[in-house]
């Protein structure tokens, strides 16, 4: 038993070198530590003399999940049934069918015969709420739609264009429109291409960039890789604004349990595995306070319909959140969540929450009430 004790200790500390590598981007370095980390963990299960529980489903779910990350997709799948065929604890039974879920995700990343363009992406969905060739219309418009407008900031931002409030500029809707296939089986996929701009462009932008941004963007936010995040997108607004739109793609955990992208770069596919749910990813702070403000600061929440959204006049960036009573409160809408994040929710019961200063509301965050 101490030396199978050993060998997940010394898999374990790999592991988490693989993580620090992935983080880091060496996708290539992590898959290696990843499956220097799967030979010791299988060498520990085949030192156990008999199945003792929970030390047999343990390690069965983390040689599962190196399996996963090494890209030995029939392992992992042949790992996790094993440790399922036997009496493993309920909780890590749970993850050993979420580890079987990944796998199979993993299969409807993969093109299957489709040839994707230098312009091109595949959006794939698995869930709950997703069916053999059938799903609910506002689970995939609705990321299809967020999707499109983050591409159209990407375009503005590697233009270096300072952010705007409203729908997308009408050069970005015309030169680079997102253009959607007939819908396939399986974990239910659509091919959604980037158009090119005809002519000459005073800001010419490369769509495979663009189409690689957005692949970068989303495998950042998945690993909460922030700092990342930052760097790639200095601007506060901008930051908001796919944060905010990142929520929206992402997956809710039961509907949609994950949301794939998969690109194909000199014949070899590359894939974005988002599971991260919706509620883990953080909007960053809406007010930043300076060193020398010590103005007190108030955490605040707020139930309602929200009756007003607008972003030009008199209350521009200003919201109304009406409770049962009828009574209003306004709430101050940072820069880059008002056409995005907030306006599409007009009308609906919403959950505000905020900061306070003086008499002031400023959103932090904003979600449909369920």
């Amino acid at each position: 038993m101490s030396n199978t004790n050993d060998l997940h200790s010394k898999a374990m500390d790999l592991a988490e070198s693989a993580m620090v590598q992935r983080l880091q981007g060496n996708t290539e370095g992590a898959a290696q530590l990843a499956r220097q980390a799967l030979q010791l963990e299988t060498s520990a299960i085949e030192e156990l003399s008999e199945n003792i529980e929970p030390t047999f489903s343990i390690l069965h779910r983390s040689a599962g999940h190196l399996a996963l990350q090494s890209g030995e997709y029939r392992l992992a799948e042949r790992i996790a049934a094993n440790a399922l065929a036997k009496e493993p604890p309920h909780e890590i039974a749970e993850e050993l069918r979420d580890l079987i879920e990944q796998v199979n995700f993993q299969r409807h990343l993969a093109l299957r015969g489709v040839q994707l363009g230098q312009d091109e992406l595949q959006l794939s969905l698995s869930g709950n709420g997703v069916g053999f060739g059938f799903i609910a219309s506002d689970e995939l418009t609705g990321r299809i739609g967020n999707a499109s407008r983050l591409i159209a900031r990407i375009v503005d931002w590697q233009r270096k264009r300072p952010f705007t409030e409203g729908s997308p500029r009408k050069d970005v809707r015309e030169d680079f429109p997102v253009l959607i296939s007939a819908p396939r089986a399986a974990s239910f996929a659509v091919t959604l291409k980037v158009g090119r701009p005809l002519g000459q462009q005073a800001f010419p932008v490369e769509i495979e960039l663009v189409v690689d941004e957005f692949m970068n963007l989303m495998e950042s936010v998945n690993s909460s890789d922030t700092t990342t995040l930052e760097q790639r997108i200095p601007e506060p607004p901008y930051l908001r604004n796919f944060l905010g739109l990142a929520r929206k793609l992402a997956p809710d955990g039961d509907r949609v349990r994950q949301v794939g992208f998969t690109v194909q770069r000199r014949g070899t596919a590359r894939e974005v595995s988002f599971t991260k749910p919706a509620i883990d990813i953080a909007l960053p702070p809406a007010i930043a306070q300076a060193p020398e403000d010590d103005s007190p600061r108030k955490n605040v929440e707020i139930r309602g319909t929200l009756r007003f959204a607008d972003a030009t006049g008199t209350d521009a960036n200003v919201i109304k959140i009406v409770n049962e009573k009828g009574r209003g409160r306004k709430v101050t809408v940072p820069e880059g969540m008002m056409n995005d994040i907030v306006r599409p929710m007009w009308d609906s019961r919403v959950i505000v929450k905020g900061v306070r200063r003086d008499r002031r509301i400023t959103l932090q965050d904003i979600e449909l009430d369920e």
